[in-house]
């Protein structure tokens, strides 16, 4: 009797699971792909990415943002990152698509790429010889260290000196207002260099000497190679880094901001279901995304949509709490067919 309740049971549950169509969710609208442009709260927006489990990206380009870096009290910045009038302790070179140049103990010939863009240097007596670099890579010149800075269309420019050291003006007063990018000297090097120095330096009474070959004499560093390069900057003040003439907007005791106007990339994180924010301030309004595949979006303000998106959601969930109750019936029914089995089988005693 109970090997055919639970039989029937079972199989009552297992034929609903395979009979009952499973709800889904369908909203009509325009569907975005990766790409695609929508405009959301009067603020243009294109689809970065639609990724697969109901989750991408919108994105914008804020023409007129004020973008901003901070130096730190103490911190070096490389030469290639600061230029001012004047300058002393920042060298370039300039090469010419097409001309020779000393590099690798050799003579090679300059290929400019402007559209790439690129710096290729090819051995002038084997073709087979080059080395490729982009904005940013190191190579040697003249025995320095140098950085490709700027690659046009028929020029590159590399960059080498520095680095500097970020300096507060903060001993005498408690709000500064001022900095000083030092010049960075390894004089050590520097000494063992210059074949008139003994390869080392000394420090006497906290001052540091270079001591002279010939007349066996210790000469104080700054009075043998010249004061470092020193350049103030103060609030409200300009200052060239990284290509941007930029407004020395606070310096507090630990650090310099800078700001510049410039173009900045804003993107909002979209996930099924979840509310977000667009537009321009004023025109602000909820909206949120629905995945139908993983190729699209589609989005939808959240006060005219999300009460049906929510209820057919709802329903498809429900839909799946019963399918998982049907499954557990079916799985205790087939459990309990094998134990009614197992004990009709057991020897009986007496």
């Amino acid at each position: 009797m109970y090997f055919a309740f639970f039989l029937v049971l079972g199989a009552a549950a297992y034929g609903l699971l395979v009979t009952t169509s499973a709800p889904t969710v369908a909203m009509d609208g325009d569907s975005y792909a990766s790409g695609d442009p929508i405009t959301l709260g009067e603020r243009d927006y294109t689809v970065a990415s639609v990724d697969s489990g109901g989750e991408g990206e919108l994105s914008w380009v804020n023409e007129s943002a004020t973008l901003s870096a901070t130096l730190d009290n103490g911190s070096e910045v490389a030469v290639t990152a600061v230029s001012w009038d004047g300058q002393m302790d920042r060298y370039e070179a300039t090469f010419e698509d097409g001309e020779t140049i000393p590099f690798n103990d050799s003579q090679y010939t300059v290929g400019v790429n402007g559209s790439a863009p690129s710096l290729t240097l090819t051995d002038a007596e084997n073709a087979n010889l080059s080395e490729t670099f982009a904005v940013g890579d190191s190579l040697t010149y003249q025995q320095n260290e140098t950085t490709v800075t700027e690659i046009g269309s028929s020029t590159a420019t590399v960059v080498w000196g520095g680095p500097y050291v970020v300096d507060v003006n903060n001993e005498s007063v408690s709000n500064p207002t001022n900095a000083t990018l030092v010049e960075v000297r390894d004089y050590g090097t520097l000494a063992e260099e210059d074949p008139s120095l003994y390869n080392q330096t000394t420090r006497i009474d906290g001052t540091l000497y270079v001591t002279l070959r010939e007349e066996d004499q210790n000469v104080p560093v700054e009075e043998y190679f010249g004061p470092k390069e020193r350049h103030l900057i103060s609030e409200n003040g300009t200052l060239d880094y990284n290509g941007n003439e930029t407004t020395v907007a606070s310096v507090t005791n630990e650090s310099v901001e800078l700001t510049w106007a410039g173009t900045a990339t804003n993107t909002i994180e979209l996930e099924e279901g979840e509310n977000f924010t667009a537009g321009v301030p004023g025109s602000e309004t909820q909206y949120f995304p629905f995945f139908p595949d993983n190729s699209s979006v589609k989005i939808f303000e959240t006060d005219q949509r999300f009460g049906e998106y929510s209820a057919q959601t709802d329903e498809k969930d429900d839909y799946d709490s019963r399918m998982l109750g049907l499954w557990g019936i079916v799985d205790l029914s087939i459990l309990a067919v094998i134990i009614l089995l197992m004990s009709a089988y057991l020897p009986v005693r007496g």
